[in-house]
């Protein structure tokens, strides 16, 4: 299962993100108003750019899911500013990969973490999902 992914230890990718009102903070009506971004909504992002990235490295057996997420929001950020997302692969253990994550807005460093993701056959959840019927 992770026989061929020995060698991604290192891999990065960063991608540019515009942040739209899908990830507006709207915890708050007031707060709604000026249109910042929300942490759960950049957190969502970097998961899904993970799991993306790696996918490409896995059999079609197996998928990657996401078991642990450390995540600072250093500064806040509005819709509409341009980000980049960088990402890096920076450990792999048994079948467990970590992210690194850095998020910048123009030189400013506004967001880092940590994600990791666990690869899992796929049989096993469907298997989990249809004993939870």
């Amino acid at each position: 299962m992770l026989e061929n992914l020995e060698n991604i230890v290192g891999l990065s990718k960063s991608i540019e993100l515009v942040p739209d009102d899908r990830m507006i903070w709207d915890e708050d009506d007031e707060m709604a108003q000026m249109h910042f971004v929300s942490t759960s909504g950049l957190i969502k992002e970097i998961n899904y750019l993970a799991g993306d990235f790696l996918s490409q490295y896995l059999d079609e057996g197996v998928i990657s899911v996401v078991t642990e997420v450390e995540f600072k929001h250093l500064k806040s950020i509005v819709i509409g500013e341009r980000l980049i997302i960088g990402i890096r692969i920076s450990e792999l253990i048994a079948n467990q990969i970590t992210f690194k994550i850095i998020i910048m807005k123009d030189s400013d460093k506004v967001a880092e973490g940590i994600v990791k993701r666990t690869v899992v056959s796929r049989n096993y959840l469907r298997r989990k999902a249809i004993e939870s019927i």
